[in-house]
């Protein structure tokens, strides 16, 4: 990354910003959340305040999570789609994890590792509304049966969870791959780096102008 023109734009401003006001809403959202578990989980709450704040503002929350993300996720619906060149690199997962580079076949934006992400975020935004709108007190929710809401509020409550664990993996891959987060933070990346973790990215990019 010497000078700007060996530069490109990974990430626009745009989506920049939309990513990082889910990372402070998701953990206002998250923390909230868990905080409903269990009694020992309460003090989660004190990032809004009090505990009966947090399940007013939770729902709130979490409508501007999900909606910002359905933004992304519509944003990098392109970059997403399944291509030739997901299946040689799934095949290679193992040297993938051994980070033998030169084993690894080329890929293009996103691998199918952080395709696979993308989709199960599909799935947790979609449960989300679903399933939130189902158990929101006061306004919903007694609109179904009791046993209706209380399964909303398991299956809510287990994609919270799964989501979590999705979360961790993708700050673990960003992590990984040094310069990903940088890329997330500023907006471009070398293409010497472009060349070594995603070459046909370049190629992809090239048609869509």
């Amino acid at each position: 990354m010497s000078n700007n023109k060996e530069l490109i734009v990974r990430h626009k401003l745009i989506d920049r910003l939309c990513h990082w006001t889910i990372v402070f809403v998701g953990l206002v959202t998250f923390l909230t959340g868990f905080s409903f578990f269990f009694p020992s989980f309460q003090w989660m709450s004190g990032i809004v305040g009090t505990p009966q704040l947090a399940k007013i503002m939770h729902p709130f929350f979490g409508l501007v999570m999900v909606a910002l993300l359905a933004v992304m996720l519509m944003r990098y619906y392109s970059h997403n789609k399944w291509n030739k060149y997901d299946l040689p690199w799934m095949k290679a997962v193992v040297w993938v994890l051994l980070q033998k580079e030169e084993n690894i076949p080329p890929v293009g934006h996103y691998n199918p590792g952080q395709k696979m992400l993308f989709r199960s975020f599909v799935i947790f935004v979609i449960a989300f509304i679903v399933t939130g709108i189902m158990m929101w007190q006061p306004y919903f929710a007694p609109m179904f049966s009791a046993e209706t809401v209380n399964w909303a509020t398991l299956i809510h409550s287990a994609c919270g969870i799964l989501m979590l664990i999705a979360l961790v993996v993708h700050v673990w891959m960003a992590c990984w791959i040094e310069g990903s987060i940088t890329g997330m933070l500023y907006g471009k990346v070398s293409k010497a780096w472009a060349r070594k973790h995603h070459p046909m990215m370049l190629e992809e990019d090239h048609k869509d102008k």
